[in-house]
């Protein structure tokens, strides 16, 4: 996976455009790229201001030094065609050792760390359809919870990859992990990105219900996203 800086991003397209790889231009779900169905996916940053779907969840990229940069995530080595790459993504066998209640998930989002980090539009729940946000907790299979506790999961997801309570050690680094299954997390582009846990060498990220759907990862499932 890479970023891009404006300045490189068409003659990126060109050198790309003649080197035989099939190249997908995505315009909504940015978790797409991530299938392996698809060999290199271009995700341009207007992409990130206009998908409705997400919008909400993609200020955490407009409010991010990765701002106004073009992703490119490759299932083959782009070598001299792109910068180097900023993360890779692979399998893993890795099972959480603990995992919070909500009491726990509640405190992860009082910290400082969280709150000086978080959009003021992410936490923006309330201007969404109510009646949308219940229909998802029932197609999730959710229906013991309300929205706002579900979302209370949700930024105390990302606020373990800011500030990690729950994590491992390897080679005596801090390796912060994903707080629950498929349904109880959002936006995991953000980690798989690097938008989100960029200064750990490494995180254990579990796909959102987008990226299962667009992209087919597997649910449940820790992937190991490694930085560069």
């Amino acid at each position: 996976m890479y970023w891009v800086p404006d300045q490189g991003a068409e003659s990126l397209r060109q050198v790309l455009g003649r080197s035989g790889l099939a190249i997908t231009e995505v315009k909504k779900a940015v978790c797409l790229p991530l299938s392996r169905r698809i060999e290199v996916g271009l995700v341009a940053p207007e992409v990130w201001e206009d998908y409705a779907l997400c919008r909400r969840q993609f200020s955490w990229y407009r409010h991010s030094s990765r701002l106004g940069q073009t992703l490119v995530v490759s299932s083959v080595p782009l070598g001299e065609a792109a910068p180097d790459p900023a993360v890779i993504i692979k399998d893993s066998s890795f099972r959480p050792p603990r995992l919070p209640d909500g009491e726990a998930q509640a405190a992860l989002i009082q910290r400082e760390s969280y709150r000086n980090s978080r959009p003021e539009e992410w936490e923006n729940i309330e201007a969404e359809d109510r009646e949308a946000q219940q229909k998802w907790l029932k197609v999730m299979g959710l229906q013991g919870l309300t929205f706002e506790d579900l979302f209370i999961g949700h930024c105390a997801n990302h606020a373990n990859f800011i500030e990690p309570a729950y994590q491992i050690l390897e080679d005596r680094r801090p390796v912060p992990y994903s707080l629950g299954q498929t349904r109880t997390v959002c936006s995991a582009c953000l980690e798989f990105y690097n938008i989100i846990g960029s200064s750990f060498k490494k995180k254990y990220v579990v796909p959102c219900p987008g990226a299962v759907l667009f992209s087919g990862m597997a649910p449940n499932h820790y992937y190991e996203v490694i930085s560069l």
